[in-house]
């Protein structure tokens, strides 16, 4: 059984992502927290499927959304360390991974 915890920021990636397609499109953003929920669940249901990047975590594409949800393993756990843009560079947020 694998234990799921977040960053404090990650409610924030999520929000902003949200707003950000409510704005192209109303409705658009409950569609992305479905799709960031359903990564969720398989990043639960089998983290270590997702190969190792070079920065040291783990990344789950969105299936529809061009955004990326990066997590860590340690044991039976699993920290999600951020939720970013695709397109982003990952130095925004690699100070999360303490």
């Amino acid at each position: 059984m694998w234990l799921l915890s977040y960053r404090p920021e990650i409610e924030d990636d999520v929000c902003a992502a949200a707003l950000w397609y409510d704005d192209k499109r109303p409705g658009l953003g409950d569609e992305f927290i479905a799709e960031y929920v359903s990564a969720i669940h398989r990043i639960q249901d089998n983290p270590l499927l997702f190969a190792i990047a070079k920065n040291g975590l783990r990344p789950c594409r969105l299936k529809r959304f061009s955004y990326i949800i990066h997590f860590r393993v340690d044991r039976s756990d699993i920290l999600i360390v951020a939720l970013m843009g695709g397109g982003r560079d990952d130095s925004s947020f690699i100070h999360r991974n303490g």
